[in-house]
């Protein structure tokens, strides 16, 4: 198989490193990067290896490199790949995945996966909106959260500080094909690990099939390369995960940010605490109205399937709805609030390093996520709205150095 890693920061690098030292030789993981990288990768003593520092060792994994994302002369235009793309990992940074998108669109097809890792929530939505609109024709997508401590010490070089985990989600096939029937197999309460067989069976060489081994590999290969800690798992608990860790992004961020300290910081003073208490409460709010509304729109279709089911057909139960997660009410959310920034004490965000080097920032997909949601269910999130438009009044107006 062909995958293809873009963005080569402390993610991308990182899992590169291990798909390329994990997989065999006739695999090839080509990473793709801008073309204003180039002059820093080349001036390295080997510029096509990756380097991971882990506990004081570093290590080296060479690859297969391809460039570049874009030319002056042809907006979002590439050189060519060689090809379609199988699976592509995308770990750039969020605002710019639409770009990226749009530059890769000839290469993309329905039998493509698409491995969406990066920060904050809302990106598929805009790509199934904007770019991939006609389900027919849309690539398999992977939603993805990460925990593991990393940061870039250099182009290519990568520092893991934290050993956390990748949870894996795929979206719904929009055909109808379930690729987590074993839960329904399993009896009520007992516990079932998810099946590849139930993606595609490998044996099969319908050409039709094309898109589910691709989607097949592409899980088998990530969670094979076992020091990424990835693991697929049902699509509600991803997205559960996903909004915890929007939730203390949407905090920790934009303070650290702001302030210009250590994540640490954030809640050395009661003044953090407060704001922390409020986001994970408006946070609880806006995704119980979510949930509701996800909820009425199961049952909404229910009721216009039985307008057109024939009388002989039997009856049909009507959906029930699904609980809320515990793990979003805004106790469990303060909780893990709390050990995040415990255990990322002594870290600088994102966020921070956008602010001080005067660099675009997140805060579309993380707080303006919250935001969006906040107003398309007719919520008032107070706190989560002045942090979003603080965050965006410090980006207009950059950081200066101080006087000497």
């Amino acid at each position: 198989m062909h995958i293809h890693v873009v963005g080569l920061g402390a993610v991308g690098s990182f899992v590169a490193f291990h798909l390329r030292r994990t997989l065999a030789p006739k695999h090839s993981v080509v990473a793709l990067h801008r073309k204003q990288s180039a002059p820093a990768i080349f001036q390295r003593p080997s510029p096509w290896s990756i380097l991971l520092e882990a506990d004081g060792t570093l290590r080296q994994r060479r690859g297969d490199y391809r460039l570049p994302l874009s030319r002056p002369d042809v907006p979002h235009g590439m050189l060519p790949l060689g090809g379609a793309i199988h699976s592509l990992v995308v770990t750039s940074k969020a605002y710019s995945i639409p770009a990226i998108m749009w530059a890769l669109r000839d290469y993309i097809s329905r039998d493509t996966t698409i491995v969406l890792l990066h920060n904050g929530m809302g990106v598929y939505d805009h790509l199934v909106r904007h770019i991939f609109d006609d389900p027919r024709d849309r690539p398999n997508f992977v939603l993805s959260t990460n925990t593991h401590g990393l940061w870039r010490k250099d182009p290519l070089h990568v520092v893991q500080t934290g050993i956390g985990e990748i949870q894996l989600g795929i979206v719904p096939d929009p055909a109808g094909r379930d690729y987590e029937a074993v839960l329904a197999r399993a009896r009520h309460g007992s516990y079932a690990e998810l099946s590849l067989d139930d993606i595609a069976d490998p044996a099969d060489s319908d050409p039709a099939n094309a898109r589910y081994i691709n989607l097949r590999n592409t899980i088998a290969a990530l969670t094979g390369a076992r020091a990424l800690g990835a693991t697929w798992r049902p699509f509600r608990d991803v997205e559960t995960a996903m909004r915890k860790k929007l939730v203390v992004n949407a905090f920790v961020n934009p303070l650290s940010g702001l302030l210009q300290c250590k994540n640490g910081d954030v809640l050395k003073a009661p003044h953090g605490r407060w704001v922390m208490k409020r986001i994970c409460e408006e946070a609880e709010m806006v995704f119980k109205a979510q949930h509701d509304s996800e909820n009425r729109r199961r049952y909404g279709a229910y009721l216009e399937h039985m307008k057109t089911r024939a009388v002989d057909d039997g009856p049909l139960a009507p959906p029930v709805d699904e609980p809320f997660p515990h793990s979003l009410s805004h106790r469990a959310l303060r909780t893990e609030v709390e050990r995040v920034v415990t255990q990322t004490y002594n870290n600088y965000s994102s966020m921070y390093h956008d602010l001080k080097h005067n660099e675009p920032t997140e805060i579309e997909y993380i707080n303006g996520h919250l935001r969006g949601l906040a107003r398309l269910h007719g919520k008032s999130a107070l706190v989560n709205e002045t942090l979003y438009q603080l965050v965006k009044m410090r980006s207009a107006y950059p950081l200066v150095a101080k006087p000497t």
